[in-house]
């Protein structure tokens, strides 16, 4: 079979399922898109991915489609003739690597993901935020989410602590509203946009992991760690940021528990932190948190504890907080 003319045959494998190729149609070649590890267009219009030439082709494009799309997206395999739509059929995307049609003219039609893109969310949320949007969308400010976000990641960390899978999307798609909306304030302020954000995030990540994106070798974890403190020193120095030191990463905002916890792990790894002292210290409390206690054993231990501090007047919160910024102030290199 001779191979037909990519542009006519996406329009002929278009014209197949009853689309306009010109409406916002995407275009991709299988072998590109299956050397991916996530789809490289928009979810939020349609897809044409051309030349499934064999089934591991196939095996591949379906591995990047389900990193975006459900099991049961209908996707539709059109079989191409020359420059003509030959036949079509509807199957799920889980048995796309099914042996059936594949060759140089056959290719996969990928419906529109309905309001699963960034961009449906950021185009509702500067709807929301136009002139005819909603008031109280458009009263807010980049100060104001921030409490609104905090709630929302505490919403969501408290949904991943069950089992339901829906309430965990919902919960994480409520952060993502809140981001879309500072996102788009930002943007009509004129201090950045979601782009800008989504690009330092990218390349970020490849800067630090040069190991996989680049040549670095790594023999083990503490040479990650201390590889990944090297260039962030690099990164801000780059910047004309002032050093910083090992403690200066934990965020200041954390919770006290939350910051204690990683406070010691930071010290721990910089070599601040005397676990002979500090085991010498704790001896009192083994016996409230044997070996081999369990997370039950300690929140219960952590429990009675803020209890106590209530009965003798104290705040648990402030006086963790407070004891960390001592013991950062005294152990600062």
């Amino acid at each position: 079979m001779t191979r037909c003319d990519p542009i006519e045959g996406a329009a002929a494998a278009a014209r197949t399922v009853g689309i306009d190729p010109y409406e916002g149609m995407q275009i991709i070649g299988a072998a590109r898109l299956a050397d991916r590890h996530h789809p490289p267009f928009d979810l939020g219009r349609p897809a044409l991915v051309l030349d499934i030439t064999d089934e591991p082709t196939a095996q591949g494009v379906r591995a990047v489609l389900g990193n975006a799309y459900p099991d049961d997206h209908p996707l539709q395999l059109i079989c191409l003739e020359g420059n003509g739509a030959r036949s079509a059929r509807v199957i799920p995307l889980a048995d796309l690597a099914a042996p059936a049609g594949f060759g140089e003219d056959a290719c996969l039609y990928v419906p529109a993901l309905h309001h699963g893109s960034y961009a449906d969310l950021q185009e509702v949320m500067a709807h929301l935020r136009a002139p005819y949007g909603c008031p109280w969308d458009r009263e807010q400010t980049l100060a104001s989410t921030r409490a609104f976000l905090l709630d929302e990641v505490g919403e969501a960390l408290e949904a991943m602590d069950g089992e339901d899978e829906v309430h965990i999307a919902e919960e994480l798609g409520d952060v993502l509203g809140i981001i879309a909306m500072i996102g788009q304030i930002a943007t009509e302020e004129g201090r950045f946009q979601i782009a800008d954000a989504v690009r330092l995030s990218v390349e970020k990540l490849i800067r630090r992991h040069p190991h996989v994106f680049g040549e670095d070798d790594i023999d083990d974890m503490a040479h990650l760690y201390t590889r990944w403190e090297e260039i962030k020193a690099e990164e801000r120095a780059a910047q004309d940021r002032p050093a910083r030191g090992p403690l200066d990463a934990v965020p200041a905002a954390l919770p006290a528990l939350r910051k204690a916890r990683e406070m010691q792990s930071k010290a721990d790894k910089a070599g601040l932190l005397d676990r002979v002292a500090l085991a010498e210290s704790s001896t009192e409390l083994e016996s409230l948190l044997p070996e081999g206690s369990d997370e039950k054993a300690l929140g219960l231990l952590l429990w009675r504890l803020v209890a106590l501090a209530n009965a003798r007047g104290l705040d648990g919160e402030d006086a963790l907080r407070a004891f960390i910024g001592r013991w950062r102030a005294e152990n600062t290199p």
